[in-house]
């Protein structure tokens, strides 16, 4: 690799591990524009994107779904974008998913098999095992672990959400780098079929625990709004959902106190 690659590499790496830092964010902890329109809660929703956020909200999965998401970065170096499909049986949802993070010369890849089933009408479960592959350019080479994560959802009073997941659970490492454990935790409250409020906290082992608290509102039924807030640093999100059918398209904005706005889209579809 020429000195100039090797700069522009060493640049954009650095610029990442930074900004990460700053975020106390770990990459792959949620997906979907809603839950980032949200200010990333996520752990009480039992959407598509469960597969990604919190597995047993997969139990609750009705029909065959796939969809694709991408997440843009501070910089194009660091945005994100993944697949994914959920397949319900007699005995819970099945799903399989696959996502890429970065550019040429620092990538990271994460495929991923989940299960989610509900045991009760009252309770869910859900556990993904996850394959982690990194790259970088040059001299550094490559890296791969495996690694899993697991979820419960409850649903105590009619209307309540208590979610909790964990990511990571195992310490698995990278190579001799520590992927990072995160808990998190919420609750989400439907005021009515329209009105939704998530409440959550997410807690890093390394990082100081991040609060975000998030509303999904149904204007009308081909539309709905979201807008969400959160610490550590203090951001806060907007962004808006379109509906017809078994489609399911939104797009979302994440506002950082220093880096600006960051867009996310997805889309889902129920076959």
């Amino acid at each position: 690799m020429s000195k100039s690659k090797f700069v522009l590499a060493f640049f954009f790496l650095s610029l990442f591990l930074l900004s990460q830092k700053t975020n106390a964010q770990y990459n792959y902890t949620t997906a979907g524009a809603r839950s980032a329109a949200m200010a990333n809660t996520s752990v009480t929703l039992n959407d598509f994107w469960s597969i990604y956020n919190n597995q047993a909200g997969l139990g609750y999965l009705q029909q065959i779904t796939a969809g694709v998401f991408h997440r843009s970065g501070f910089i194009s170096e660091q945005n994100s974008q993944g697949i994914g499909v959920a397949v319900p049986t007699k005995t819970g949802t099945l799903a399989a998913t696959f996502d890429y993070y970065g550019f040429s010369a620092y990538n990271e890849i994460q495929a991923g098999l989940a299960f989610g089933r509900t045991f009760t009408e009252y309770f869910s479960a859900g556990v993904k095992l996850n394959y982690l592959h990194t790259q970088i350019a040059g001299e550094y080479g490559s890296a791969s672990t495996v690694t899993f994560e697991i979820g419960i959802l409850s649903q105590p009073i009619n209307n309540l959400f208590v979610g909790v997941s964990v990511y990571n659970p195992s310490r698995s490492k990278m190579g001799s780098e520590n992927i990072p454990t995160i808990y998190k935790a919420g609750i989400g409250y439907f005021f009515s079929d329209k009105a939704l409020l998530a409440i959550e906290t997410e807690k890093d082992l390394d990082q100081d625990a991040i609060f975000k608290a998030g509303i999904d509102y149904k204007l009308i039924d081909l539309v709905s709004l979201q807008a969400g807030i959160s610490t550590n640093p203090s951001n806060y999100s907007f962004g808006v959902g379109l509906h017809h059918s078994d489609i399911n398209l939104h797009v979302g904005f994440l506002k950082h106190q220093t880096f600006g706005f960051t867009p996310s889209f997805s889309l889902s579809y129920g076959f």
